[in-house]
């Protein structure tokens, strides 16, 4: 039987994540332009956090079709969503609010197929010593379109209006449909499955899960504020487009050294650092001067890179503690974690700056970030003294 060939594995993912990104990241720059958002940080919230709790309701049922049928059958049934999305989004960006956000949550079920067939196809084609790398691979196809989603957005919606980004949108989303037919191939399927609560039992399942919702959360916080803060500051569209963009590129560049630090520095202290970081940016992003908050906004999204990559491989891992391996499962695991960051972090930042103000928000943020790089830092020197006491008992 023809299987999927590493190499078509990581193309056809690249190209799903990165379209999905570029949709996600498109509507970033033209919130101040919606009648339906009309200013409201809580609205902006509610728009942004609608796709990912649809993604965390769909996770658990795609992971489970993913370890029955393959990663491929959801690969192509995630291109109807994707197909929805686009055809709501074009037709009424400036008009009403439900559709707005019911195009959101059709977004968010076409990014629970993509993103755990996807990253599943990976783990399966993958040995476990490339898979840092690969992964790392991975996250910079999210980069790609979260880098030009925003820029190609903002500059559409400025000379042609806010309908005109999602036109790009649906002439990417068939290139995405004829790489998923043409590229994936049948992959072996054992018939003997491991649910996800057994893979919920690995080992530091507590630790990455957290460290994964962090570092998903921290892009999420600034994306429905901070755009409404920079308009405030006198920026257009345009300009809001690429500072999201800087933050992208950034993450794009770091992606793959994080994935690298990860295999030979260890998870905990990449992961603690990127906390920190993160933590600095927050602080800075919502200052009242411009350029000292462009700067903020990517400095966070390195820090989150840096946390999200190590998490991304070592829940990679865990399918491997499983007989038959649980790919599946393991990745519908990250995925709940990394759409419960998405959840929550839009619209608490949508509350807190309603409640106070930008700047506040921002402070909390980075008094959570910092608390999170200390206990990663005291995690992994508690888990090298078990493992020393272990060796030496042997």
């Amino acid at each position: 039987m023809t299987t999927t060939k590493p190499g078509a594995a990581v193309a056809v993912t690249v190209i799903a994540l990165g379209v999905d990104m570029f949709l996600y990241g498109s509507i970033v720059p033209i919130l101040p332009k919606l009648p339906a958002v009309n200013g409201s940080a809580l609205i902006s919230g509610l728009l942004f956090a609608s796709y990912a709790v649809a993604l965390l309701v769909a996770t658990p049922f795609v992971g489970v079709w993913v370890d029955r049928a393959g990663p491929r059958p959801a690969m192509l049934a995630g291109l109807v969503g994707l197909a929805v999305t686009t055809v709501l989004f074009a037709g009424v960006a400036g008009g009403s609010l439900a559709v707005l956000l019911i195009a959101r949550a059709a977004q968010g079920v076409a990014a629970a197929a993509s993103w755990i067939a996807g990253l599943a196809l990976i783990a399966a084609t993958h040995d476990v010593e490339r898979r840092g790398r690969v992964m790392g691979l991975a996250l910079s196809a999210i980069g790609v379109g979260v880098l030009l989603g925003p820029a190609v957005s903002g500059a559409l919606a400025d000379a042609f209006g806010t309908a005109a980004p999602f036109l790009v949108v649906a002439a990417l989303a068939v290139g995405d449909a004829v790489a998923r037919l043409i590229l994936i191939k049948p992959v072996p399927v054992s018939e003997s499955q491991t649910p996800l609560r057994t893979v919920a039992r690995g080992p530091n399942v507590p630790l990455l899960v957290l460290l994964t919702a962090v570092g998903a959360a921290s892009i999420a916080f600034l994306e429905p504020i901070l755009p409404l803060h920079l308009s405030g500051l006198g920026l257009g569209g345009t300009a809001i487009g690429l500072v999201w963009s800087g933050e992208a590129l950034v993450g794009t560049l770091t992606a793959p050294l994080a994935g690298f630090c990860a295999d030979k520095l260890g998870p905990g202290r990449t992961a603690a650092i990127g906390a920190l970081l993160a933590a600095v940016g927050f602080l800075l992003s919502g200052m009242a001067a411009t350029p000292v908050s462009i700067a903020g906004v990517i400095v966070v999204g390195l820090g989150a890179q840096l946390v999200l990559a190590p998490t991304l491989v070592l829940i990679s891992v865990l399918a491997e503690h499983t007989r038959p391996p649980a790919y599946g499962a393991a990745f519908a695991l990250y995925n709940l974690a990394y759409t419960t960051g998405l959840a929550i972090a839009p619209l608490a930042a949508g509350v807190v700056a309603r409640v106070v103000d930008v700047p506040t928000a921002t402070v909390v943020a980075a008094v959570a970030a910092a608390v999170l790089a200390v206990v990663t830092f005291s995690r992994r020197v508690t888990d090298c003294r078990r493992s020393d006491a272990a060796a030496g008992k042997a």
